[in-house]
């Protein structure tokens, strides 16, 4: 289990950097504290913005919750520590809309799910179909998540139906699952392959099923303000370094971090 423990090591990396969770910093009463949650595969070029934001914003800090945006979805509605939610379900976003938790939904990247191996391909993938081998351990994400939505829809589009399939919680989970061959192929997002620092790797598919993947295994982020986060004497600097933000994840820069992920920005 040697590089699933590496993996949690740069989690908790990323945890203690984005969060300041793991120190005991010194917070004066002038810091304001932006709250932002988001889907998992969005913690990359998150953290890369939020080094950006705090520097241009230094009487900002920024905490960033990543979670499963429909769980996260269901809490918002009774919390005032939330600014800014970036979602991998455009129901979950929905759901706050319609509730009026949140505000000005927009549509920002696009990220795709693939086929991916341990590192070094050690069974001879090489396509959709092969996901019908006996011989094979194939993980796919549960069903209620946007990676296994992703999947499914990949696999009724190419026609495939595996015999067998491993369910994880989340395309990170799974990523995990590879780097230590405990499954044989699985789909996952793109990002999380990129995160993976080798250890997983990319299926050099044909054109037909590179083609599928990027139609019909497709996620959607959307962002949107919450306007319950906005309380108390700093509701109106919590308001403008929202909007910054926002600003920020649509700028040029934000494109870069977005690309720099594996993820797809939309054009402006």
């Amino acid at each position: 289990m040697r590089r699933s423990r590496a993996l949690g090591v740069v989690s908790l990396a990323l945890a203690c950097t984005v969060l300041g969770a793991c120190a005991d910093p010194e917070t004066g009463d002038s810091t304001l504290t932006l709250g932002i949650a988001a889907a998992p595969s969005l913690a990359g070029a998150f953290t890369e913005m939020i080094t950006v934001f705090e520097a241009e914003h230094p009487g900002v800090r920024v905490s960033l919750e990543l979670g499963r945006s429909d769980a996260i979805a269901d809490g918002l509605t009774e919390r005032t520590d939330i600014n800014l939610f970036a979602s991998a379900s455009e129901e979950a976003m929905q759901r706050l809309v319609d509730a009026g938790a949140a505000v000005d939904p927009r549509v920002f990247a696009r990220n795709h799910v693939v086929m991916a191996v341990p590192s070094g391909n050690p069974r001879g993938v090489t396509g959709l179909r092969d996901l019908e081998r006996p011989d094979l351990r194939v993980g796919i994400c549960e069903m209620d998540v946007p990676c296994g939505l992703a999947a499914e829809t990949l696999l009724a589009a190419a026609g495939v139906e595996p015999p067998v399939i491993e369910r994880e919680p989340g395309s990170r989970a799974l990523a995990a699952r590879l780097a230590d061959n405990e499954v044989d192929v699985g789909i996952v997002y793109r990002t999380d392959v990129a995160a993976s620092h080798g250890w997983v790797a990319l299926v050099e598919v044909d054109q037909r099923d590179r083609e599928l993947a990027q139609a019909a295994g497709t996620t959607r982020y959307t962002v949107a303000r919450i306007p319950g986060g906005e309380d108390g004497d700093d509701a109106e600097a919590e308001r403008a370094a929202t909007g910054d933000f926002l600003e920020l994840i649509t700028s040029d820069r934000g494109r870069r971090a977005l690309e720099g992920s594996g993820l797809a920005p939309l054009p402006q």
